[in-house]
């Protein structure tokens, strides 16, 4: 029985990562055009995302996926956030919030900034938690939101947590996912909010070595080091932590084809997608057995 038991588990990682690595290539895809807000690249984006949720049937607050915003300098650019849910058995009215932006640079000339890593790997990752918590009775509530306009300022985020689908309260954690497709040059994934939760992190540690735990300052100057990056308001955990929610942020140092044409499908590195996932999966099983007080501790 054990060894049927193996044989399925792996069948189900294969496929798991055949199925990542898929999303990342159709989200990076020349036609994408760099994923760019505001550009038929991020409306094809958007599309794609859609058709996946409904697959999934997760509900639609007000009957649509899409919710757009007005941002910047007079509020005269437009954004589109893709936001679905799935409501949760024990504690229906808590939720947890899972955030990728599924926007990037775009293209200029015939230089296509693909955004594979950075960040297709994290809509992808989004997209397979969704998938998997719809095949089971989910403890909490969860809302999936690939953003847009992460790139230009975090204001996909932004527009959430100023025009909340549900009441700011009711949000429990805020599970943000960017860049995690490829290792620094340790090998590492970095976990940014888990040093609130050790229990979490000793569970971890006895599966996941390649796993460096931050505190919510972040790194040092030597990761992450380019002067755009406040850590915590590096990627769309920031909105939420100002908000005074609570964040578990899965995210990867740059790399030398970050904010390139290079940061391609083909430089993804599946086996660390995988591990990555895997991880991601663990932490999402770790927060369901835990009661909603407990994950709003102080930091």
């Amino acid at each position: 029985m054990q060894w049927i038991i193996s044989i399925v588990w792996c069948l189900f990682i294969f496929s798991a990562q055949a199925q990542l690595l898929k999303d990342i290539q159709e989200l990076s895809a020349d036609n994408m055009q760099g994923r760019k807000t505001g550009s038929d690249g991020t409306e094809l984006a958007r599309q794609f995302i859609a058709q996946r949720f409904e697959k999934l049937q997760l509900g639609a607050f007000n009957t649509s996926y899409l919710q757009m915003f007005n941002y910047g300098f007079g509020q005269h650019k437009t954004g589109t956030n893709v936001v679905g849910y799935q409501r949760g058995c024990t504690y229906p009215e808590h939720y947890i919030v899972v955030t990728a932006h599924y926007d990037h640079l775009g293209n200029e000339g015939k230089n296509i900034f693909h955004g594979a890593d950075d960040n297709a790997s994290g809509v992808a990752a989004l997209l397979e938690l969704a998938s998997r918590l719809s095949e089971r009775y989910s403890a909490y509530s969860y809302i999936f939101i690939a953003t847009d306009a992460e790139e230009n300022g975090l204001y996909g985020s932004k527009a959430f947590v100023s025009s909340p689908s549900v009441p700011l309260g009711n949000i429990t954690l805020n599970l943000n996912l960017d860049m995690i497709g490829r290792p620094d040059r340790r090998g590492r994934l970095y976990l940014t909010g888990a040093k609130r939760y050790p229990a979490l992190i000793a569970q971890l540690e006895q599966q996941f070595s390649h796993l460096q735990y931050l505190p919510h300052r972040g790194p040092g100057q030597g990761l992450r080091s380019l002067p755009r990056y406040d850590w915590p308001n590096a990627s769309d955990h920031g909105p939420f932590h100002r908000a005074g929610i609570p964040y578990l942020f899965f995210g990867g140092q740059d790399h030398r084809d970050y904010h390139t044409p290079n940061d391609t499908w083909q430089n993804i590195e599946p086996e660390f997608l995988e591990q990555a996932m895997q991880a991601i999966w663990h932490t999402v099983q770790w927060l369901e057995q835990q009661a909603p007080q407990s994950l709003q501790a102080p930091n």
